[in-house]
């Protein structure tokens, strides 16, 4: 320090430890500055929206960390010299792990952090210049240790799925059906209300839920008694008949519990969460079937095709 301000050293040797470490720090904060960019566009498939938020927010932040750091070293400021070789090892680290992850996941990424690393740690340190460990360095790592861990083991917390997502138990559905108190006779038509709410929710909810009600119930000869009619249009961000991903795999399987059953595409964007309540109505398929068999109704709530509600049931018995 002279008269307080900072002396600067000379810029490192290019091909020096401390000089590659500034070409690979800016390539990398380019990359990620330039995924973060990319992430703006829709993805083909829906991804969960907080992740990717979470994930692109700690990558621009990371990227502020090695701009700050590359530019130190280029000044040659002893904070930043005494840390190259940790923060390198870091990234290592992080190149790595984002392969294994990545593999854990299905999925293929190139460990750029780990390339570049590796080559910038592999040269020779610059012995002309200071190292100096002070609170900017502590800090400079502090920040990035969170930083990239909230990259590399981001989705079991912000992913669909994850700690902050909600989970079979937060949901309370009920079903109704109006046939209930027939008596002896088939009502020529019948309907079915289902209707949920949350006990609590998950910040920046997307994808697709699906809502099945499935219904069985023939007469004498095997015959179904009851045929789809329609069903009234029902509230914001629920369609009727959407079937997609994620849930799609899921709401299949839930849909075979039944003889037949319709279902509901529940656009989390749009609904965001809210209850929710919709009804089907059913017409009588034969005029006086011969001992018709109880009318069995079950719905179920299928989440990012992750888990299913418990079906709850209505009978209607003659």
């Amino acid at each position: 320090m002279v008269d307080g301000r900072q002396i600067e050293s000379e810029p490192p040797n290019p091909d020096s430890l401390e000089g590659r470490a500034s070409i690979a720090l800016k390539a990398l904060a380019f990359i990620n500055v330039a995924g973060a960019v990319i992430a703006l566009f829709p993805p083909l498939l829906p991804i969960s929206v907080l992740h990717t938020l979470t994930f692109n927010l700690a990558a621009c932040g990371l990227a502020v960390l090695e701009i700050i750091e590359a530019r130190a070293l280029d000044r040659g400021r002893p904070w930043a010299v005494a840390i190259v070789r940790p923060i390198l090892l870091l990234l290592i680290a992080s190149g790595i792990g984002s392969v294994l992850v990545g593999l854990g996941e299905g999925r293929i990424r190139v460990p750029f952090e780990a390339a570049f690393g590796l080559w910038a740690i592999l040269g020779a340190a610059d012995m002309t210049l200071v190292r100096r460990a002070d609170r900017r360095s502590r800090w400079l790592v502090a920040v990035a240790v969170p930083l990239i861990g909230t990259m590399l083991f981001g989705r079991p917390v912000f992913g669909w799925g994850g700690l902050l997502d909600v989970r079979a138990p937060d949901i309370h559905g009920s079903i109704d059906a109006d046939c209930r108190n027939a008596g002896a006779d088939l009502p020529e038509s019948v309907t079915v209300t289902y209707s949920w709410r949350w006990t609590r929710t998950s910040p920046l909810p997307n994808g697709l839920d699906i809502i099945v009600i499935g219904w069985s119930g023939t007469d004498a000869n095997g015959r179904p008694l009851y045929y789809f009619d329609h069903d009234p249009e029902s509230g914001r961000g629920i369609h009727s008949g959407d079937r997609g991903y994620p849930s799609i795999d899921l709401a299949t399987q839930v849909a075979k519990d039944s003889a037949a059953s319709w279902a509901w595409g529940v656009e989390l964007g749009e609904q965001g969460l809210q209850p929710g309540r919709i009804e089907l109505q059913l017409r009588r398929g034969i005029d006086a079937p011969p001992k018709p068999s109880p009318l069995v109704f079950t719905a179920s709530y299928v989440h990012l095709g992750i888990w299913r509600s418990e079906p709850v049931t209505v009978t209607c018995s003659w």
